[in-house]
């Protein structure tokens, strides 16, 4: 199972990323945008990648995934089921909501590295 200190080492790891509670549960965040947070109960994190890979997450493993909607009309992001998702998958969408949140400049920083 994927822990909180997980989430926070796949995130701290990513350029100017900041730990700030989202609604008083531990949240990640780059240029003050969220990018993942926990959910309540911690078997749950939302990450904050694209639509299209939320989606595409959700249809193939409905069991580990599950597109987030706010008054069923926003996109916020990708719930995933901390017991079922591995821990190089849980890296990979960590990254891949960075990617999603963090200015363009800085992700061609790091892409340049």
């Amino acid at each position: 199972m994927i822990r909180l200190a997980d989430i926070r080492s796949y995130a701290m790891a990513l350029p100017d990323v900041v730990e700030k509670p989202h609604f008083r549960l531990p949240g990640f965040r780059v240029a003050d945008k969220l990018l993942a947070h926990l959910e309540k109960g911690d078997a749950h994190a939302i990450v904050c990648v694209g639509q299209a890979e939320a989606e595409t997450a959700a249809a193939e493993q409905p069991d580990v995934y599950a597109e987030v909607w706010r008054n069923g009309r926003i996109f916020v992001g990708l719930r995933v089921d901390l017991a079922k998702v591995t821990e190089k998958r849980m890296q990979e969408l960590v990254e891949h909501a960075w990617r999603n949140r963090a200015p363009k400049r800085l992700v061609a920083e790091y892409d340049s590295r």
